[in-house]
């Protein structure tokens, strides 16, 4: 019935039928293998968030306008309102996402450890570590 009550209105506003073109991501695809190292994935990473974050943030912004408009008659649920604006949240929130784990893998790599830092058990062996395998232990009420 919505769509019935819309034609008149898509008819004095015509909108595209079909999907926008997506972004060509083979360059990007075809790059990744290739890489060797962290640098260069985090290059592909940059390139890629920065060829589609503007189409992204214009999306989100959508659906914030979405959610804010107010006819004269009718108006967005709550519901619908906040899962408006939880869909424009996630689609930012998801470059951000991007942008961590990329600087978390350069840090992984690049950062020299810090010096209050733990040291592991494989790499540094204590008095109270044993110097070969032991055998697991069983509790009473565990499953292994």
């Amino acid at each position: 019935m919505s769509r019935r009550d819309a034609e008149t209105f898509l008819a004095n506003h015509p909108l595209p039928d079909q999907p926008t073109p997506l972004p060509d991501l083979t360059p990007y695809l075809q790059a990744l293998p290739a890489a060797k190292t962290p640098a260069e994935v985090s290059a592909i990473t940059h390139q890629l968030v920065d060829a589609t974050a503007p189409a992204l943030d214009h999306i989100a912004s959508h659906f914030i306008a979405v959610a804010l408009w107010a006819g004269t008659e009718h108006r967005h649920t709550p519901q619908s309102v906040r899962l408006l604006r939880e869909a424009a949240v996630s689609i930012r929130t998801a470059l951000a996402k991007v942008a961590q784990a990329d600087l978390e893998n350069l840090r992984a790599n690049y950062a020299p450890p810090t010096a209050n830092a733990e040291p592991t058990r494989a790499t540094t062996p204590t008095a109270t570590t044993s110097p070969g395998p032991t055998a697991p232990r069983h509790t009473p009420g565990s499953r292994r």
